[in-house]
């Protein structure tokens, strides 16, 4: 048998039937990639940790009340979603995102892994972090709604229609967002790019 593609769903029905065992089969398996939303998004790692604390608070609260009328991940992320941005109204961010976190199964994909053997290479493993700290710059400073969008489909996994419906917004409408994110990032590395260019000849 096959692995279950949406496995919260079937752990929030168990939990609203009484089964305090399925709460901690989803925090173990989300739990990481809660937090690694957290951190891509801004936070420091112990803010990432408190509001993931927080969600989980949120998701034990409303089992009773659970209907699985979208995939549980959307579901979640609208959790997440308003819990980023009700934290960064209130300036809680810390700016320390990491996108650049190894992927796995249960954090999302980050970025793109490079050859190990710039490991034996110093010059290497430190131009490929200034590189990192470009682009977490570059996304930072991205409008809120650009942001949201690029972490939930880029770096979180997430489809044009999941992204859409924790958005509230059409498929176009996120295709628009999402090219005008990947725009804006663009533009500002391209200067940083330029300069390297330039140090090389």
């Amino acid at each position: 048998m096959g692995e279950v593609e949406d496995p919260g769903r079937e752990w929030m029905l168990d939990l609203k039937g009484g089964d305090e065992g399925a709460f901690r089969r989803i925090v173990h398996h989300y739990g990481r990639q809660m937090v690694a939303f957290f951190r891509r998004y801004g936070a420091d790692a112990m803010t990432a940790e408190d509001l993931s604390q927080e969600a989980f608070l949120r998701i034990y609260r409303a089992r009773e009340r659970y209907e699985p009328t979208a995939k549980f991940s959307t579901w979640l992320y609208r959790i997440l979603h308003r819990l980023a941005m009700n934290e960064g109204t209130r300036n809680r961010w810390r700016r320390s995102v990491s996108l650049d976190s190894p992927s796995d199964d249960s954090e999302g994909p980050g970025l793109p892994s490079e050859p190990d053997d710039s490991a034996l290479d110093p010059k290497a493993e430190l131009d490929r972090g200034e590189a990192r700290a470009q682009v977490r710059k570059a996304v930072m400073e991205l409008p809120e709604s650009q942001r949201t969008a690029l972490v939930l489909n880029r770096f979180q996994g997430l489809s044009y229609e999941e992204v859409g419906e924790i958005l509230g917004l059409k498929i176009p409408a996120v295709k628009s967002l999402l090219f005008r994110a990947r725009d804006n990032v663009r533009k500002k590395l391209m200067p940083y790019f330029e300069e390297e260019v330039r140090d090389e000849s």
